[in-house]
């Protein structure tokens, strides 16, 4: 026979039988009659096919095998009783806390002015915005450190546990020094001896590169260094004879202040997403679901 799920009803009626020591004190705690948990506890030993409770003259105690389902059990009603203090703080608008982690490259682009939103929909909302690197955002994200993310997300990072809202697109152009040789070189394949510079994760480097290369196959450029800082991004993307990868917003800032200039040549084109992200497993509450709206209305993605 199918044994089924167990039920959380049943696993607080165990938990509270071993705080309390009988059937009679731990129906009364949890305001359910003695017949109900008896009940209970006999469906749950015929799903799990063994003995949870012995009775003594003191009352009952846990065999081994209601012992090793009693260390989760608890585990699993504490995180029902944390849930419950949580919703009764989104209730009450108590103690409400909203942990944000941006990108580098994301920090000035769309944050601000939905932050301004935010902040006036819902002051009382205690805000906690982080700024990182893209693996920082990731492991953040993985273990609860922050509720949502808005970072920079290429086609090669692989985002399948993640929700990802997108907000706004930007190419990913290469570029060089203003009037460096290498900018009258039209063909990817003649480049792959360059010095590169690149300013996402290395892990997304083979990914990218074939992305530029499309249908052909070039070996990865063996000088690909990485940078994630964008103040220094800008000074060694100057270096001489440095073949930079930019999102193209940032590059058009650049050659306007005459610093770079975008190369022409047959690579093919590669995109970045400014995204939000979250776990697919988390249900937003009501302050996270205002944000989410609040960033979607930010025209163009940017300031």
């Amino acid at each position: 026979m199918e044994r089924g799920t167990l039920k959380t009803m049943q696993l607080q009626m165990l938990v509270a039988i071993a705080e309390h020591g009988t059937l009679m004190a731990a129906a009364e705690a949890l305001s359910v009659s003695q017949p109900a948990v008896t009940k209970s506890i006999k469906e749950l030993e015929a799903r799990l096919g063994v003995q949870l409770l012995e009775r003594s003259g003191a009352g009952v105690r846990l065999t081994r095998y209601g012992e090793t389902l009693l260390r989760r059990a608890r585990a699993v009603v504490a995180e029902i009783a944390r849930a419950e203090r949580e919703i009764e703080e989104m209730k009450s608008g108590a103690g409400r806390t909203l942990s944000i982690g941006v990108s580098l490259l994301a920090s000035s682009i769309a944050m601000p002015d939905a932050l301004r939103a935010f902040r006036r929909r819902l002051p009382d909302v205690r805000l906690n915005v982080y700024e990182c690197l893209p693996t920082q955002i990731i492991d953040g994200l993985r273990d609860g450190s922050f509720d949502l993310c808005v970072a920079f997300v290429a086609d090669s990072d692989v985002t399948a546990e993640y929700r990802v809202v997108p907000i706004s697109e930007s190419a990913q152009v290469i570029a060089v020094r203003r009037d460096d040789p290498l900018a009258r070189e039209t063909q990817l394949a003649r480049l792959t001896d360059a010095r590169w510079l690149y300013n996402h994760t290395r892990d997304s480097l083979p990914a990218f590169w074939r992305e530029l290369c499309g249908s052909r196959t070039l070996s990865l450029p063996s000088h690909f260094n990485v940078c994630t800082s964008q103040r220094l991004y800008t000074q060694l993307a100057q270096d001489p004879g440095t073949i930079s990868v930019w999102p193209e917003f940032l590059l058009d800032e650049q050659i306007r202040l005459g610093h770079m200039q975008r190369l022409e040549t047959d690579a093919c084109a590669s995109r970045l997403t400014l995204g939000l992200m979250y776990r697919k497993d988390l249900v937003l509450s009501a302050s996270m679901q205002y944000f989410v709206d609040c960033i979607q209305r930010v025209p163009d993605g940017s300031v």
